[in-house]
């Protein structure tokens, strides 16, 4: 069955998601923009179609579903006029800036009878799908399959920014938090189920101006933070994200009372559970996984269309995801603001 999809947004983001549609090979894309020359200039790259206006697309009753690929400000209104035109829909993170907007979406998604799913595509990397099985179970009661009784672990993510003047601005939902803390959140309650405490030990901007497209921009939004947080089950759990980094970094560090995970999403990095003892089909002693590249576009969005079609139930990247982890960030901002 050949799929009718729609692409809103036409910056970094949208050629991933159209590589991972065109793997499909019974898609037809479209893409639009706030920009149309934007969305004919990447329509001729990529070989897809473009639709001169957003509203256009989103009233187009032969597209059955479309990806946001648009800065979080304007996450919400696109998402409810999606929903309200009776499409399913994969957004790139976050949801949308609060949790009482998250809440919303999700309900109207439901009510609408769409998909709605938000672009966590760490959990599709092999290294996390690799720290899954050594923790399975540890979400229920701090325990993990392989490594025993959680006791703390690490998450890093950080990178250069300076790729687009909205990441860098808060009015338009930019900083550190939005592009790429949520990443790490996810992957904690992903790995580890609920948080009980947290707190953004600091959020800072450290390089006030920007070098972007050739000229330079003032930034107010947060580039550096770092968050501690400890889960329901009694983990303790240190984030450090920023968007001053001088070149992309990512992994994590997770231990146990029989042992130790460390991975990344990078490939050069090594990524192993070492166990002390034997134990969920690991060995005793360090268990390597190496794994080549992947497109993980080409993942996400197979399930996605997948859940359009009807022949798969989304399981993972929910809606109801995305609404705890904003009730994880809300309560960040609410401790970093005293409250």
């Amino acid at each position: 069955m050949v799929v009718r999809y729609g692409v809103i947004g036409c910056g970094r983001q949208a050629p991933k998601h159209i590589s991972g549609l065109q793997a499909d090979g019974d898609v037809e894309v479209f893409v639009a923009d706030i920009d149309p020359a934007k969305a004919e200039v990447l329509a001729c790259d990529l070989k897809v179609k473009s639709v001169s206006k957003v509203e256009d697309l989103i009233a187009d009753p032969d597209i059955a579903a479309v990806s946001i690929c648009t800065p979080p400000a304007s996450h919400q209104a696109l998402i409810g006029a999606v929903i309200d035109a009776g499409k399913s829909f994969l957004c790139e993170k976050p949801l949308t800036a609060t949790l009482s907007g998250a809440r919303s979406l999700e309900a109207a998604a439901s009510a609408a009878g769409v998909v709605g799913m938000v672009g966590y595509i760490y959990r599709f990397a092999p290294a996390y799908k690799f720290a899954a099985r050594a923790l399975a179970g540890a979400d229920m009661n701090g325990v993990g399959a392989a490594l025993g009784n959680i006791t703390q672990a690490t998450f890093r993510l950080g990178g250069p920014g300076s790729h687009d003047v909205w990441q860098h601005k808060l009015a338009s939902d930019g900083g550190a938090i939005n592009e790429m803390l949520v990443h790490m959140i996810d992957l904690v309650l992903w790995l580890f189920g609920p948080v009980r405490e947290c707190a953004l030990v600091a959020s800072e901007v450290r390089q006030k101006q920007r070098l972007i497209g050739g000229g330079t921009i003032d930034a107010d939004a947060e580039d550096w933070t770092l968050v501690r947080m400890t889960t329901r089950t009694g983990v303790d759990i240190l984030i450090q994200a920023d968007l001053a980094t001088p070149i992309f970094m990512q992994y994590a560090e997770i231990h146990g009372d029989n042992g130790s995970f460390f991975g990344s999403i990078q490939p050069e990095m090594p990524t192993f559970v070492h166990c002390h003892v034997a134990r969920a089909g690991f060995a005793a002693g360090r268990n390597p996984h190496v794994f080549e590249p992947q497109n993980l576009f080409e993942t996400q969005m197979g399930l996605f269309l997948d859940c359009v079609r009807g022949d798969r139930t989304l399981n993972t990247c929910t809606l109801a995801d995305s609404v705890r982890l904003m009730e994880t960030i809300e309560m960040l901002r609410g401790r970093a603001a005293g409250s």
